[in-house]
């Protein structure tokens, strides 16, 4: 797509203005490698370059997370987590997306060590398909303790961090947030008239805010906006742990404000820095992406092959499932553990489905119409063997180019079998033609095959010369490249098998006709 992302994770607890430090080198890396990026452009302006040798176009980073709503459109969890969006101009003559990756993969993780990396190179087609994940292999522990699904989450790790082609291994949750933890005296706190309730809401009130609540909110006169009032500290305010311990709590029933150090004591301690659910149930995801030249199919079947024999989950597979689930075993049996294969290789294997029903259903439609025209049921069955022809040719074009299955080439094979029989048609209609005027079924063929030669291969060539650009990549992007070989290498095959298949098929299958009758005048 032209584009990559960078999911940059320091150790939890990071201050963000160390992770900015740490980022700013990290940018410098990139432009060391690809290039500066043009800052002269401007939308609605014609675009000029700054700096021509360089092939970066845009390079953004965005640190940490803003505890509100935009928490919700961002993968960053903390001040520790990053993420750098890099688009490329695509020039030609220079490395592609992938090839930057990989480049870049090596150098970051020996440069920073202890700092986590992974790149996304997805488009907007892969953002779809795996449902917004960072990843197109996503294994998801399902359980209701965080820190026993962190355990069953770095075993799955350790395993799919050995499948040959699977990098970027990491597990997504973090369970060792450094925290401060509030033990409260209840019964000092009782005589002084404080609740639990009322030290609660004192410091949520100090360290956020009252809003979430007691809302409460000003109607602006002059423009009608509502804006939220509520009590809380500045954050330059809070510089230590003292500050903390000197919170005043007050309650209903309480005389005067009570320092928090006077009912509480305070301890270091870890946490998760964040919590995600599905259907309730909490959840910890472990994401793997796929190293050039492996297929996600396979890195995944391999991942869930060895999951499957590990003898520490010993797991179980859950046929009811509408996808790869399994249920946890061993020192975990009987306490809801689950682990699931999901992300882009679920979508994949569900659109594979679909779209193998798809083409069954296109190469049926495609036999009764040419019955329909053709008025016989063998001549459309050997047009259709072309449609196998074609899938030579499909074959030899994937493995030469080192293209794997996807979507697109799907789409590819489904397109081609519509095109590939239109070599067949020209040729075994013509020759029909022939056997009806009193030729032979031999000398029919013959006579069509040459005849429709220059036709069928001027066909032939405009279709694979209109794709040939977007199957090496100068038009419609890397993403589309797929699809275009996908068709080349079957019009090829059938243009050069329908010529030299078909013909002897014809001359096996086709029974003989009697030439029609000359009409005799009448009285003669």
């Amino acid at each position: 797509s032209g584009q990559f992302l960078i999911l940059v994770r320091l150790p939890s607890g990071t201050r963000i203005e160390n992770t900015e430090k740490v980022m700013i080198e990290v940018e410098q890396v990139l432009m060391d490698e690809i290039g500066k990026p043009d800052t002269a452009y401007k939308p609605g302006q014609p675009e000029t370059e700054q700096f021509p040798d360089s092939n970066m176009r845009i390079l953004i980073t965005n640190i940490g997370v803003l505890m509100d709503w935009p928490a919700a459109y961002t993968p960053n969890t903390g001040p520790m987590d990053a993420f750098v969006l890099v688009q490329l101009k695509g020039k030609s003559g220079m490395p592609n997306t992938f090839e930057y990756v990989a480049t870049l993969r090596e150098k970051l993780t020996k440069r920073f060590a202890g700092v986590e990396f992974s790149f996304d190179t997805g488009g907007m087609m892969t953002a779809a398909l795996n449902f917004g994940l960072p990843s197109p292999i996503n294994i998801q522990v399902g359980g209701s303790d965080l820190y026993t699904g962190e355990e069953i989450a770095q075993h799955v790790r350790r395993i799919a961090s050995e499948v040959p082609g699977a990098i970027d291994v990491r597990v997504a949750q973090r369970v060792d947030y450094p925290q401060i933890g509030i033990e409260v005296d209840r019964v000092k706190a009782a005589q002084l008239g404080i609740v639990q309730e009322d030290v609660i809401k004192n410091i949520v009130t100090a360290t956020n805010s009252s809003i979430g609540f007691n809302p409460a909110f000003w109607i602006a006169p002059d423009n009608k906006n509502h804006y939220f009032i509520g009590a809380q500290y500045s954050e330059e305010n809070i510089t230590s742990l003292e500050t903390l311990r000197n919170i005043p709590i007050t309650g209903a029933n309480s005389e005067r404000p009570i320092p928090l150090r006077n009912i509480a004591e305070f301890y270091r301690a870890t946490g998760p820095s964040v919590i995600n659910h599905v259907n309730i149930s909490r959840v910890t995801d472990v994401y793997a992406n796929v190293e050039q030249g492996y297929d996600v199919g396979g890195v995944a079947a391999e991942i869930e092959r060895r999951i499957a024999q590990s003898d520490v989950l010993d797991l179980e597979r859950d046929p009811a499932s509408d996808h790869v689930e399994f249920k946890v075993g061993g020192q975990y049996a009987g306490k809801g553990y689950t682990v699931s294969m999901l992300g882009e290789v679920q979508s994949m294997r569900k659109s594979f489905k679909q779209f193998a029903g798809g083409l069954v259903i296109a190469v049926i439609l495609i036999y009764l119409a040419m019955v329909a025209q053709l008025r016989s049921f063998s001549v459309p069955f050997i047009i259709m063997l072309s449609i196998p022809l074609g899938f030579i040719g499909v074959a030899l074009a994937l493995f030469v180019t080192n293209t794997n299955m996807s979507i697109p080439t799907f789409m590819g094979i489904i397109m081609m079998t519509g095109i590939v029989v239109e070599y067949s048609i020209i040729l075994l209609d013509f020759a029909n033609q022939r056997v009806r005027a009193g030729l032979s079924v031999r000398e029919a063929i013959k006579e069509a095959t040459w005849i429709r030669l220059r036709p069928i291969l001027m066909t032939s060539m405009t279709t694979w010369l209109a794709l040939l650009p977007m199957a090496i990549g100068l038009a419609g992007g890397e993403a589309n490249a797929p699809l275009a070989r996908t068709i080349i290498g079957g019009v090829l095959a059938a243009t050069v098998l329908s010529l030299v298949v078909v013909p002897c098929l014809y001359v096996l299958i086709k029974r003989e006709e009697s030439p029609s009758p000359v009409p005799v005048p009448v009285g003669a």
